[in-house]
């Protein structure tokens, strides 16, 4: 049937032809869009009157990207600046094709395949050794081994509460070597290399058996330079406990102890110093050990060590 187009007149292809051509010579500019114009055809009868009119058209043309500009960046760019918008797009697709599967997405964000971390394997990459690769070290590697030891140890290489004693019962017996006093001051450090060290229980020794009044002091740093005073001093244990008596420790009980920490590195940072007192002159302990060199004074070798801490010679106080 015909199709009415009102005050519209058709035009052929050819003419339409011919006015593209003459357009593109009176602007003297050439475009980079060629158009193919197919057949212009009625597909459906319009109503009387009607302006419009169904056309057919395919337009091709010649991609020119600039120069030098990399299209995987520019789309992951793209995605990365406006991740909320492309999430919420996704969710909308896919509550209208009745999925709820991106509803679940909370954030999208696109990285570059060279990016990429490469996927956990399947098994191992390699197979443990059947004997050790080299010698143990005296510390901690920074960082774990490539390869596990064939079975772990019986025990661990040294206990994780450890027992440091300046002398043995024997040592502290009153005698050539010992003395008593009021109290006693000194310094605990952590070995070079070593971490921190938490105190956490204290004894000593008295050959008293009556009921002994005790107080136990602590400061970061050396007690040098910081006698006669509890200026910086924190009081970490006090109370009345019954002594012990010759050859045997008295405890501090734990609950009037506060444990404290020991920064570890040893030196100056690593270093705490305690002053253990009682109200009477009954507090046994060794006396130093002045070796050739020494100064003879305090604070200068250790009364006894391990591989975290030593326990520094340090002087004793004749009043409470």
């Amino acid at each position: 049937g015909e199709v009415d187009l009102g005050e519209q007149t058709l035009v052929g292809r050819r003419e339409l032809t011919e006015r593209a051509r003459h357009r593109r010579l009176a602007t003297g500019r050439s475009s980079y869009l060629n158009f193919n114009i197919t057949d212009i055809s009625a597909r459906r009868k319009l109503p009387s009157g009607s302006s419009a009119v169904d056309v057919s058209m395919v337009i091709t043309g010649d991609y020119r990207p600039p120069p030098y500009v990399d299209l995987d960046v520019i789309a992951e760019d793209s995605i990365n600046r406006n991740g909320a918008r492309v999430v919420s797009t996704l969710r909308e697709r896919g509550e209208r094709a009745g999925r709820d599967f991106f509803s679940r997405v909370e954030s999208i964000e696109a990285v570059s395949v060279k990016e990429l971390t490469k996927r956990p394997t399947r098994s191992p990459a390699a197979s443990p050794t059947w004997s050790p690769i080299g010698p143990p070290t005296n510390f901690p590697s920074a960082a774990p081994t490539y390869y596990p030891s064939i079975a772990p140890s019986a025990a661990p290489s040294r206990a994780h509460d450890q027992v440091i004693m300046t002398g043995s019962r024997q040592d502290l017996q009153l005698g050539g070597k010992t003395t008593s006093s009021y109290g006693y001051i000194f310094n605990i450090r952590t070995q070079p290399g070593a971490g921190v060290a938490i105190i956490t229980g204290f004894d000593f020794y008295t050959e008293s058996t009556n009921e002994v009044t005790f107080e136990l002091w602590t400061r970061l740093g050396t007690f040098k330079g910081h006698k006669g005073t509890y200026d910086g001093w924190d009081l970490i244990a006090t109370g009345t406990v019954q002594g012990s008596g010759i050859g045997r420790y008295t405890s501090i009980p734990p609950e009037l102890y506060t444990p404290v920490a020991i920064p570890g590195g040893g030196g100056e940072e690593g270093t705490r110093a305690f002053y253990l007192t009682l109200d009477s002159i009954n507090l046994v302990y060794k006396l130093g050990t002045v070796l050739d060199g020494d100064s003879g004074g305090s604070d200068e070798r250790p009364h006894a060590e391990t591989e975290d801490i030593a326990i520094y010679q340090g002087e004793g106080v004749l009043s409470y």
